[in-house]
């Protein structure tokens, strides 16, 4: 059994308790089953069926209402997002701006700079840091936060 894979699938059996967790991007939709590719297995596809399972998910672009929030709290929100698709706009280091849409892969205290992992890069180099002092909007969780 390797580091990635926790469950030795010949030891599962009835009344286990599991959670499944896949950061995909939606390739195609075809009723109510969607196809996905599997963004850390970019070769595999995946069909998802059923409306109640889709509603579970979690949405990096979807949000349902909008808060204005300090620097401060936006950079609480992301370094207390881990295991969610969120998308953030922050400033580079040399101003331009910068939509990225991933997942925290380690977070830095309040006024920092957090490792993201960029889902819309294929590849390795996919790591991005984000400058707390410099979000502009955060959608995480069915919210988009707007810094004032």
């Amino acid at each position: 059994m390797t580091g990635k894979n926790k469950v030795d699938t010949g030891k599962i059996k009835v009344s286990d308790i599991m959670s499944f967790v896949y950061y995909t991007k939606v390739k195609s939709i075809v009723g109510d089953t969607i196809v996905v590719h599997d963004l850390d297995d970019g070769n595999k596809e995946i069909s998802i069926s059923g409306k109640e399972l889709l509603e579970k998910s979690f949405s990096a672009d979807q949000f349902e209402k909008e808060e204005n929030i300090s620097k401060t709290r936006a950079a609480e929100i992301l370094v207390h997002s881990p295991n969610r698709p969120l998308t953030v706009c922050f400033l580079k280091a040399k101003g331009e701006e910068r939509v990225l849409r991933g997942r925290l892969v380690k977070p830095e205290p309040l006024l920092g700079r957090s490792m993201v992992e960029d889902l819309d890069v294929k590849g390795e180099h996919r790591l991005r840091q984000v400058d707390h002092r410099t979000i502009k909007w955060l959608t995480v969780d069915g919210v988009k936060y707007t810094v004032k």
